[in-house]
């Protein structure tokens, strides 16, 4: 996937950053993960002493999970309540209250909010169930499973959990189907409907499906009813037919239900937020987070589509199809219609034209406030959820790249960006040592980052903590990764920190006290114009 080997060396913004001794220690407070800490003044006080301890220059609190629902006092979005037993105080505002306790010690406070995220599947309240209409509208496959002289059965969802007493479908393998109780039931079928192979599983089985093929588990009555068909003789026939659902109806990773950014009510409704926070708290910037669509499959509604025919001049003549197509057990790479890269093209312009105003409500709102946003580092897959966050000059040869998508790339709309370089190996070195690939590493990940961004803004790669639990020396050399290929690093999250006990290890990875480079005045425009001048000669 990744193939440079470029340090921060390379970087202006690494070099005039080194130059300005300026480095970015970030911590990120998780509101919900944090929720016994975080909710009362003392706890908070006593974690953000901790990061005052060990250097950190920035925190980072998120306001608004992707339940929608808000940490701090606002007059738009709902309040959120309790959420897995816990709960914060009901006239408690966590972001108020951290950033009383930072400014003791001289803390930036960064507002965190979850852009397109407005409820969740578990957590009812949010904006996305009140308003439906919001949601986005996602791609999907319904399954229709014949046998000659039985009734058709509508399967459930491909490829997930096995559901005590049904048929379920599988397009790989049983890895997917979890511990099976031990009258399970399987059946290897061919692409014809006849079946293959079949006997009894149990436990956490693997199963293979056959090539183009599919494969049938069930328990209970659904395994007996298998058992009959196959010893019957009779084949199965598996249909599909293509549905437009809400995401809410179809659930997402982490269970969140995001909201179509074209919708213009959702769309000013997550500016109003965003204002809010900067008419309403003294922070010191906002970072944006699932900035994003939920998958390559959304979002397909109405709206959408006359966007979209707008964008390429004409009227789209089978939707979804000529965009793309699911294949029939939905778990392959989908089939690429004609209109497949302006597709791309098309979401990533959308979310460049929504950053682009919400930093002018941000400086608008607050002119001193700094912008900043998360990302996956995996730049080369990023197009599955409708980003280009990199340079707007920086172009690559990936097979799915369409003709001027750097154009979409949105890094010199902020003024830094995390980028999760979620790996368990910190160097290209450790990944080759167990035969993994160098890109499954934080060092090319970091270095990745920076290569896609090409000097637009600052880069600060991030660490998932809970990745290295137990593993605390390659934790270490993890944060020297980060900070010796990017400018900074931000850690995720504040409960692995405080639970490892890790404050003496970041004291050693960050021995004196630094500014973030977004905080250096104009620093960011020297690194712009600086780098204006290199690509002029």
């Amino acid at each position: 996937m990744f193939i440079s080997s470029n340090s921060v060396a390379a970087s202006v913004a690494g070099v005039l950053a080194q130059q300005e001794d300026a480095q970015a220690r970030i911590m990120w407070f998780d509101a919900e993960a944090n929720m016994k800490t975080l909710s009362t003044r003392a706890g908070v006080a006593d974690m953000v002493e901790k990061c005052k301890s060990a250097n950190i220059n920035t925190i980072i609190v998120d306001v608004k999970p992707l339940s929608g629902m808000t940490l701090y006092n606002s007059k738009i979005a709902p309040k959120a309540g309790s959420s897995a037993g816990k709960s914060y105080p009901a006239d408690y505002d966590l972001l108020k209250t951290v950033i009383e306790e930072a400014r003791k010690v001289q803390i930036p406070v960064y507002a965190a909010i979850n852009v397109f995220s407005e409820g969740s599947k578990t957590l009812p309240g949010g904006p996305a169930h009140k308003c439906p209409d919001w949601q986005c509208v996602q791609y999907e496959i319904e399954h229709v499973l014949s046998v000659e002289g039985e009734e058709p059965i509508v399967m459930g969802k491909p490829n997930v959990a096995l559901r005590k007493g049904e048929v379920c479908l599988y397009g790989y393998s049983s890895e997917l189907a979890g511990k099976m109780p031990a009258n399970t039931f399987y059946v290897r079928v061919a692409s014809n409907g006849t079946p293959l192979q079949s006997g009894v599983a149990s436990g956490k089985a693997k199963i293979s499906a056959p090539e183009d093929g599919f494969l049938l588990l069930g328990s209970g009555e659904a395994g007996a009813w298998l058992r009959e068909v196959v010893q019957s003789g009779r084949r199965f026939q598996l249909d599909s037919r293509d549905i437009l659902a809400r995401v809410g109806e179809i659930g997402d990773a982490h269970q969140a239900i995001f909201v179509n950014p074209l919708h213009p009510e959702a769309r000013n409704y997550a500016l109003s937020i965003i204002k809010e926070l900067c008419e309403d708290y003294p922070i010191d910037g906002i970072v944006l987070d699932r900035m994003r669509y939920p998958s390559l499959y959304a979002d397909f509604s109405d709206i959408s589509r006359q966007e979209f025919e707008k964008s390429i001049g004409r009227e789209v003549e089978n939707w979804p199809r000529d965009i793309l197509a699911r294949t029939l057990v939905g778990y392959q790479d989908p089939v690429r219609g004609p209109l497949f890269k302006d597709w791309l093209k098309f979401r990533a312009q959308v979310m460049r034209d929504f950053l682009i105003e919400a930093r002018g409500v941000v400086k608008s709102a607050r002119p001193g406030a700094r912008l900043g946003i998360y990302v996956g580092s995996w730049y080369p897959m990023y197009y599955d959820v409708g980003v280009n966050w990199g340079s707007q000059s920086n172009t690559a040869d990936y097979e799915w790249w369409p003709e001027g998508y750097e154009t979409t790339g949105y890094a010199d709309q902020v003024d830094f960006m995390c980028t999760g370089c979620y790996y368990t190996h910190p160097s290209r070195k450790d990944a080759a040592r167990v035969g993994d690939p160098e890109w499954m590493s934080v060092e090319a990940a970091a270095q990745e980052s920076v290569n896609a961004v090409k000097d637009d803004t600052f880069v600060y790669a991030s660490l998932y903590l809970l990745q290295y639990q137990r593993r605390p020396q390659a934790f270490a050399k993890a944060v020297a990764e980060c900070l010796a290929n990017s400018q900074g690093c931000m850690l995720f999250d504040l409960v692995y920190a405080r639970n490892y006990d890790w404050w003496d290890m970041l004291k050693t990875a960050f021995p004196s006290s630094k500014k973030a480079p977004h905080d250096v005045q104009g620093l960011l425009e020297r690194v712009r114009s600086s780098n204006r001048r290199q690509a002029s000669k």
